[in-house]
């Protein structure tokens, strides 16, 4: 079967919809998208933190140690990665270095995320996707129709596997990822490979169960919900250890940043951005009746300490690129490109495509 890759738009942003046999459909995506691959990649400020560790002996070590762990614990997602850096001919290593650079220690760090969520009546998960300044101009929204699984939407990063930020499957999960910059990761698979390979998993308690049994180096919070069902739960994953919240009818109201609130004991680096928008969804009063997903849009657009939304600052070039709102019970999500205006679409043509 041929790949055949379709260019859409919503909301401002480029949609995406890749057919055809796995191996084939990345190469072909790397060679589609050589350019922005590139321009993300290369331009990332964490690549020179990665760079610097892997010059030092320890970290050439470590690094060639996780990259192993990775390829055996996750062979299908390294191949794919394999695939796009063929395609996009650029060197896999960097690639590598680009999608594990929360698997080690990294001085630097542009990654946020913000999620918000609510079971009550209707069952919401809201994500804001941060990420160095100017990145909101390489992303894709990408539909991954593959031969040999359920179709997969998700907010993509090219030169990154599709699955650490903002997810939609076909199995009818919905997945917001938060970055959690830890002290010290420990050796594990390198995070990226565990989220993009949580596609293939159906249900809250299968996915605490694959969680569990793939630890991953860095960290994680996953954020997730259940279309069929309504659930919402967070898991905290880091290096090994994973730990839940479940919102539910007597405290519907949940949120996450970039630092762990169950994994009291693992050592993480909370920046003042992550403590800011906690501090903000903190003193945040939900509505008594259920929000709609209007509400959810305005908390993730608003500036703190009325939102989460992220302008650069003096020391922190980060900012808000996108937001994505999940109304479960109504099966549609909302998408808003930083600057952009809204537009809401059916998770069946989410993942369908146009």
């Amino acid at each position: 079967m041929a790949v055949l890759i379709d260019h859409h738009e919503l909301g401002g942003m480029p949609w995406v919809v890749v057919r055809g046999e796995r191996h084939a459909a990345f190469r072909a995506l790397g060679a589609e998208f050589a350019e922005r691959v590139r321009a993300l990649v290369l331009g990332m400020p964490e690549l020179a933190g990665m760079r610097r560790y892997e010059a030092t002996g320890a970290g050439a070590q470590e690094l060639s140690e996780l990259i192993r762990l990775t390829e055996r614990g996750a062979p299908q997602q390294y191949a794919e990665l394999a695939e796009l850096a063929k395609g996009a001919d650029i060197p896999l290593r960097t690639l590598l270095l680009a999608n594990l650079r929360g698997d080690v220690p990294n001085d630097v760090s542009t990654a946020g995320c913000s999620d918000v969520l609510w079971r009550g009546r209707r069952s919401v998960l809201a994500h804001n996707e941060d990420g160095a300044v100017g990145q909101d101009e390489q992303l894709v929204l990408l539909t991954l129709r593959l031969e040999d699984e359920p179709a997969v939407t998700a907010l993509w990063y090219p030169g990154f596997l599709p699955g650490n930020a903002f997810v939609v499957t076909g199995l009818g999960m919905v997945f917001g990822l938060d970055h959690i910059p830890l002290v010290r990761p420990k050796p594990g698979i390198g995070r990226h490979f565990v989220a993009r390979a949580l596609h293939g998993v159906r249900g809250v308690e299968d996915v605490v169960r694959f969680l569990g049994r793939n630890p991953s180096a860095g960290g994680f919070a996953y954020n997730v919900g259940d279309l069929e069902t309504g659930r919402l739960l967070q898991v905290e994953s880091a290096s090994g250890d994973i730990a839940m919240h479940e919102p539910d009818a007597t405290k519907p109201w949940a949120w996450h940043t970039n630092h762990l609130r169950y994994l009291t004991e693992q050592p993480d680096r909370a920046s003042a951005s992550s403590v800011a928008r906690a501090q903000a969804l903190t003193r945040l009063s939900p509505p008594k009746t259920d929000p709609r997903a209007e509400w959810f849009l305005d908390v993730l657009t608003r500036p703190t300490p009325r939102g989460v939304y992220r302008d650069p600052v003096p020391g922190d070039q980060s900012a808000t690129l996108c937001s994505f709102v999940a109304d479960l019970s109504a099966r549609e999500v909302t998408v808003a490109l930083r600057g952009g205006t809204p537009a809401t679409v059916s998770v069946d043509r989410l993942l369908s495509g146009p």
